[in-house]
This record gives C-alpha cells, sequence and structure tokens, in this order.
C-alpha cells in the first residue's frame, strides 16, 4: 500500500486586538512590571491542550514562570554588582521569553476561560451565586460586585435583577470587561454618607479613564484565581488590603485559590490563611473544598 503522509500542521502567527497588543503588564517585586510583547509571537494550533489535565499542567508551569520572574526581580534589586546584575538579567530574559512563546497573558487567559467552561467544571460563580442567596443578599438592595479578573461579562447574567457587575481585567478579552489594574484603582472615600462619591472627585486625576466606575466602594469583590497569579507575596497582599479598601463596611470577599496553595504550601495552611483575613477585618463565613480549588466567603466587619 502506498505511504500516506500526515499533513504537517503550519505555525500561526497569534493575533491581536489593538486592546491587547502589547499585553498588559504583570506586578513583580517594588514598583516593577513584566510587559511581554507578543506582537511577533508564533503560536501552534491545538496550544490550549486536548485535555483539562493538560490545560491545567501548562497554567501551573505559567505560574511557576511568573514566580520566578518575581524572585529574580527582587534579586536584582538587592544587589549592586554589575556583573550580578547582568547574570540575573539574562534570566529575565530566558523567563520572559518563555513565557512570551506559551503565548503570554492572552494564552493564559484563552486557556482560564476554556477551564470555566461547562465542558471543563464551569465557573467559580456558581458556587457563590448560592451562598449570597442564603445570606438573603437578593432580596434587598441591588448589590454592586466587582469581578477582578473577569474572563466573562456574563458570569453574574442570570442574576442581573439583584447584582450590578463591574468586570475588569488586566487583558480585557470582551468589549464587556474593563481594562483595568485592580492595584492602580483609587479607593473611594466612606467616612461619611454624602462623601462616597463628593470626596473622590478627585479620582478623576487618576491615570486610569475608568476612574467613574470606582467612586462608591462596592458591596462585593471577588478575587476568583487572581491573587495566585500574582508572582510576588507582597502584592498578593496588596490586593487583599485593596479588597479591604473597596468595599463597603459588612462588604463580602469571595476568594478562590488553587488547592495547593492552601495544602501544599510550606509557608500557608487554612488556620494560618484565617490568622491573615482575620487580621485584615474580615470574618470567614464559608469556606469550602474540592478537588482542585479552594473557595472562601468573608464579611468585612472591621476596618
Amino acid at each position: 500500500m502506498p505511504k500516506t503522509h500526515s499533513k504537517r500542521r503550519r505555525p500561526v502567527t497569534a493575533q491581536h486586538s489593538p486592546a491587547s497588543t502589547p499585553l498588559p503588564p504583570i506586578h513583580i517585586s517594588g514598583h516593577e512590571k513584566i510587559i511581554i510583547d507578543t506582537t511577533q509571537l508564533t503560536v501552534s494550533r491545538g496550544k490550549l491542550g486536548k485535555s483539562s489535565t493538560e490545560t491545567r499542567r501548562r497554567i501551573n508551569h505559567f505560574h511557576t514562570l511568573i514566580k520566578q520572574y518575581a524572585k529574580l526581580g527582587a534579586l536584582k534589586q538587592q544587589t549592586s554588582d554589575p556583573q550580578a546584575i547582568s547574570e540575573v538579567d539574562e534570566q529575565i530574559q530566558a523567563v520572559s521569553e518563555e513565557m512570551t512563546q506559551m503565548g503570554g497573558l492572552d494564552w493564559y487567559q484563552r486557556a482560564s476561560l476554556l477551564g470555566q467552561s461547562k465542558q471543563r467544571g464551569g465557573d467559580t460563580s456558581r458556587w457563590f451565586v448560592p451562598k449570597l442567596r442564603e445570606l438573603d443578599l437578593h432580596k434587598g438592595q441591588k448589590l454592586r460586585l466587582l469581578d477582578v479578573g473577569a474572563l466573562s461579562c456574563l458570569n453574574y447574567a442570570k442574576e442581573r435583577a439583584w447584582i450590578d457587575v463591574t468586570p475588569i481585567d488586566l487583558n480585557s478579552q470582551e468589549p464587556g470587561i474593563y481594562q483595568q489594574d485592580f492595584l492602580d484603582i483609587k479607593p473611594p472615600s466612606v467616612t461619611s454618607p454624602n462623601s462616597k462619591v463628593e470626596d473622590n472627585k478627585d479620582a478623576e486625576d487618576s491615570t486610569t479613564s475608568n476612574s467613574h466606575l470606582f467612586r462608591v466602594p462596592f458591596d462585593v469583590v471577588c478575587l476568583s484565581l487572581v491573587v495566585n497569579f500574582i508572582g510576588d507575596p507582597v502584592k498578593r497582599g496588596d490586593m487583599l488590603r485593596q479588597a479591604v479598601q473597596l468595599l463597603v463596611p459588612n462588604g463580602y470577599l469571595f476568594l478562590v485559590l488553587p488547592l495547593s496553595c492552601i495544602t501544599n504550601s510550606r509557608y500557608l495552611n487554612d488556620d494560618h490563611f484565617l490568622a491573615i483575613m482575620t487580621h485584615l477585618g474580615f470574618t470567614q463565613l464559608f469556606s469550602h473544598h474540592t478537588a482542585k480549588l479552594a473557595y472562601y466567603v468573608y464579611k468585612l466587619t472591621s476596618q
């Protein structure tokens, strides 16, 4: 029989919308940020992985690279030896190039969006909404909810009658998601009912064009699988403190982490994490562990 030759897949150049080229920055140590330029990026079809296991493996590796980048950035700031700085710069470049070859933040978000599809487990908001109902929060005034790192503007579409969502992300993948760095949001003043809007008018001077969205604090802040994305532990703490600043008194925080961050860490476990959140003024209302994720709902009871 004649031999048959399978057609070799040709690489394709990734196409990016103007809003996502170059990719937005990723926080590392201090005030330095990563910028991954993907304008010349070449990727292969099937990059997301044919199975959820393969996709998750690649996502975990991307997380590892970000942590390496953060550690190298901190190391560079701590040394003054030109030779050592040059060596660190080479390592930083190598890590940056590997992230770019994987597809950068665009790839990470597409992989995450695939991971929240119904075929691969669904999005985390489906666990959270029943908890809001259990707290009777669907019966009162419409909730203002800030969805950080939103992959879809439709996550709370079924609850639009009682939830007003503001979805944001570093690299917006949909027209309905505002491109915004969570840590760059200027917290509103909540010293008095009248100050919620009036005292924060100077937010218009902020570098963000979305400042009008954040003049009034939120009833709910969602940090679902975003804190773990930050490579620098200090910045992770900054994200939790920022949530405090953006919530109304007695507001709610929905937090989701990979389970390994809690059960397979040298520095953290459930008790330690509870102590951290209590120190920030939160009271834990719900917690739930699945085979892969750790879910938490907190109420801001003191500031």
